[in-house]
């Protein structure tokens, strides 16, 4: 599941200027500082909904930001490669007879409003402070 969270900001004509014309690498850490903060909700949520047998997917549930081939920034939030596990418990795998859970479905829902007012209300603070 992506929750996917698209900020249109209108009535600061110079912050839209020194996005355009500033380093895309100054923009991407910009924006890197309010997803991750943001992500952070989605990311404790999911550490609690996973399924627990000896501990490690919980402990394996992290964030990562992304660039896209577009250029987009991503977060992506969940187990590694070494939590692979996960995903069969996500959605199960019948030829082992393992039920689906959507855990980490289930830990989006339960948080997408908290994280769309935690990503505005640190998007607000980090341009407030960019107003300064």
């Amino acid at each position: 599941m992506n929750i996917e969270i698209v900020t249109n900001i209108e009535g600061l004509d110079e912050l839209e200027e020194a996005f355009k014309e500033g380093s895309r690498r100054a923009v991407k850490k910009f924006l890197r500082g309010v997803e991750m903060k943001a992500a952070k909700l989605l990311m404790d949520s999911a550490k609690s909904y996973a399924p627990y047998d000896t501990g490690r997917l919980e402990a394996d549930i992290h964030r990562q930001t992304v660039v896209t081939s577009d250029g987009s920034l991503t977060v992506c939030v969940g187990p590694s490669s070494q939590g692979f596990y996960g995903m069969f418990q996500e959605f199960g795998a019948p030829e082992r007879n393992i039920p689906a859970l959507h855990w980490l479905e289930q830990s989006a829902v339960a948080v997408q409003d908290d994280v769309m007012e935690k990503y505005m209300e640190v998007l607000t603070e980090a341009l407030e402070d960019m107003k300064k």
